[in-house]
């Protein structure tokens, strides 16, 4: 999600021939890239430290797993915030630790999404004032146009794919509402992100969309083959018989 953020935060750089452009170029690349590590390593020390394996939520955990996946306690290694429980006397428990480790987490992704929305609208600002105000020919402006639509479907991607199942997932969590097996489905969908995001931009760009086309239809051209010779089959005659006599007697 880090790197979507730095993704759109660029297009809006080139769209608007900011300065700060020319930090993407030399060692200041480096700091950009910094961004999703940073992230990266926030999830990993608070799933680490604040979800980690503890007893209360093995204790929750192990008979479920068991069931669902007919895996053992010890087959399996686990991250994940435990939020409430209940006591011997029946009170509700909240765990402090993996609720703000839960929040963290959540702060991460809501930090993505307004800087999606915030460039993202941005672009489309930007894009928009250039199909109005181009005076170029007709083909730069199909461009322009072609451009714009598939920043806005690129843009409603990753909210689909990533974002909203992400969020929910949270969502539930907060709720104490256990989703089983359906959880798996955040996964299954930031899998296959990567493949459906270019998509867009190959189907509504014309030239690209032309180019796809051509290659399934194999329109290829024939090459001509030099040099290429051809043997006829041998054939027979039969003669007629000779009007000569060999003369014997002589």
């Amino acid at each position: 999600m880090a790197v979507f953020a730095v993704h759109f935060v660029y297009r809006w750089l080139v769209v608007s021939e900011n300065r700060l452009l020319q930090t993407f170029n030399g060692w200041k690349i480096c700091l950009w890239f910094s961004i999703p590590v940073w992230y990266g390593v926030t999830w990993v020390c608070t799933g680490y430290i604040l979800c980690g394996p503890n007893e209360n939520t093995s204790r929750f955990i192990k008979d479920n797993i068991k069931e669902v996946l007919g895996l053992e306690f010890n087959e399996y290694t686990y991250l994940g915030p435990f939020l409430y429980d209940k006591d011997e006397n029946g009170t509700d428990v909240v765990y402090v630790a993996p609720f703000i480790g839960l929040g963290i987490n959540s702060g991460t992704i809501c930090s993505s999404i307004i800087i999606v929305l915030t460039f993202g609208i941005l672009c489309y600002i930007r894009i928009k004032n250039i199909v109005v105000t181009t005076v170029n020919s007709l083909k730069m402006r199909s461009l322009q146009r072609q451009l714009f639509f598939a920043l806005v479907i690129q843009t409603l991607v990753p909210f689909l794919l990533m974002h909203i199942p992400v969020a929910l997932m949270f969502a539930f969590v907060f709720l104490d509402i256990d989703l089983g097996v359906y959880s798996a489905i955040v996964s299954m969908t930031i899998a296959i992100y990567p493949a459906v995001d270019p998509i867009p931009t190959l189907v509504i760009v014309e030239n690209y969309r032309k180019t796809i086309i051509y290659w399934l239809c194999c329109c290829k051209k024939v090459a001509h083959v030099p040099g290429q010779t051809t043997i006829e089959p041998t054939r027979f005659a039969t003669l007629p018989p000779s009007n000569l006599e060999l003369d014997l007697e002589n």
